[in-house]
């Protein structure tokens, strides 16, 4: 479960865990202000707490925002603790709001199972999949659209698919992509992610095509790691596959 943490660009830190290689991300913004794109898998939000102190020297009362791609509990656990000891302003789209305030929340004995699911290794998808919501209702401070410009220097991108209000985030000043799960990095190349877990294949594709079209310089996808290397040809590249064929891979 060791706590990986480490530097993407200037600006960014990714933090990972070891055990199912999630990433999340904190931007230090150049007035200062960190802002965090998801919010680590543990629900008490101490991989958020390990990752500010050692990227900043800073406190979870130093986040001023965070950005939540979407619903599942590897990306957005940590996010009502951040909310509720920072005062952080919280965004994310209406699409996966129901998950995220817990209405849809599994009872019964999908409840009792999703609850018992420990929060690290790779079960933690099932966790969130068993009880049908974050493990903390948290709730938005903005409802975010496709194109909104948001915190002066991050746009919006709606990217439906793996679920059914994922959203990307565009940060302008390094051209950085935090892909969340719109995109899968693996071995240095982008790739789908696993058809298993695409709520909708069609809507899956239309994103990675939008994504693939901004001046990227670094993809921050939601799980591995970060690619900042030869980023224009890898886009190209699967910019040729997205057009050249239908097919989706099952493991991405």
């Amino acid at each position: 479960m060791k706590l990986q943490v480490f530097q993407v660009t200037p600006s960014v830190w990714c933090f990972r865990r070891r055990s199912y290689l999630t990433c999340s991300y904190l931007v230090r913004r150049a007035n200062g202000q960190i802002v965090m794109v998801d919010a680590g898998m543990d629900s008490s939000a101490q991989d958020v707490r390990d990752a500010l102190a050692r990227a900043f020297d800073a406190t979870i009362k130093d986040v001023a925002a965070v950005l939540v791609t979407h619903w599942h509990n590897d990306h957005a656990a940590g996010a009502q603790v951040v909310q509720e000891q920072a005062s952080a302003k919280i965004y994310y789209h209406a699409g996966d709001e129901p998950e995220l305030l817990r209405t849809t929340a599994s009872g019964g004995v999908r409840g009792w199972l999703a609850a018992r699911v420990p929060e690290f290794g790779p079960l933690v998808l099932l966790k969130g999949l068993l009880g049908e919501a974050t493990p903390r209702a948290v709730k938005a401070d903005v409802l975010v659209n496709d194109g909104d410009q948001i915190e002066e220097d991050v746009m919006v991108i709606a990217t439906p698919g793996h679920t059914k209000g994922h959203v990307s985030f565009f940060y302008e000043p390094e051209r950085v992509l935090f892909a969340g799960d719109a995109l899968a990095v693996i071995g240095g190349n982008l790739r789908f992610m696993a058809r298993s877990v695409t709520l909708n294949l069609q809507d899956a594709r239309q994103s990675m095509r939008k994504c693939l079209e901004l001046p990227i310089e670094h993809v921050c996808p939601g799980h591995r790691a970060p690619l900042s290397k030869d980023v224009p040809a890898r886009c190209a590249e699967m910019r040729a596959l997205l057009t050249g064929s239908e097919h989706w891979p099952f493991f991405g």
